[in-house]
């Protein structure tokens, strides 16, 4: 079990988690619009710098602002997604998915249904398939540890479904952290923690939280009843 802390101040904002990280487990990471789901991860990710405070990773210290500790993205071996992911214009989504590792790339190409894309550019893609290109490079990635944020957000009903089903078997071996709004999303995930103004305010399976009718409810409650 890897222990995450986060104990951090971006901007004016003050941010408190503490997790335990099952190896090979995934983490869904949820609560409302503006609760700073995004902000942490990219403070986890070593993507942004915080104004105070530390994080660390089972006892690794990863940042600590008192004493000028700034562990880089490539030390804490993170695989990254994030809306605003960024992709390689002139290679190809091979060469892109390729980038992050040599392993798998073929069979990540089927997993996330873009092979029928291998030797095209990012600039041919849609917003949905770039999105599909820079997950699969994520884990195709020898990562400790996988953020993504809202990996599925810009997908349609249908590949939504497929990526569903197809991605807790690409994330097995790892420990993952995926910030959604889609309930769908979090159920590829072993637990969730609810995030509210960057304190942790839940956390367990989305089975007991969805019984305990708290603010996990109050966001997916509707989806569940329509689902039944």
């Amino acid at each position: 079990m890897a222990a995450l802390s986060a104990d951090f101040r971006l901007g004016l904002r003050s941010f408190e988690l503490s997790l335990g990280l099952a190896v090979e487990r995934t983490v869904a990471l949820v609560g409302p619009s503006g609760a700073g789901k995004t902000s942490v991860l990219r403070v986890i990710a070593g993507l942004a710098r915080p104004d105070a405070g530390r994080v660390e990773l089972d006892g690794e210290t990863w940042v600590d602002v008192e004493r000028g500790m700034f562990l880089s993205p490539e030390r804490r071996r993170v695989g990254l997604v994030f809306q605003e992911y960024a992709l390689f214009p002139h290679l190809s989504v091979r060469q892109n998915v390729a980038f992050g590792g040599r392993e798998r790339v073929d069979d990540l190409l089927e997993r996330f249904r873009i092979a029928h894309l291998a030797a095209s550019r990012p600039r041919e893609l849609s917003g949905g398939e770039r999105q599909r290109v820079a997950l699969a490079r994520a884990l195709v990635a020898g990562a400790r540890v996988v953020v993504l944020d809202d990996p599925m957000s810009a997908v349609d009903t249908e590949t939504e479904r497929h990526l569903v089903e197809n991605l807790r078997p690409a994330l097995a071996g790892r420990t993952v952290l995926i910030a959604t709004q889609r309930l769908s999303t979090v159920e590829v995930a072993d637990r969730a923690v609810v995030l509210d103004d960057g304190v942790i305010v839940e956390a367990g399976t989305p089975e007991q939280l969805l019984a305990r009718g708290g603010l996990f409810t109050q966001l997916f409650g509707e989806e569940v009843s329509a689902a039944a």
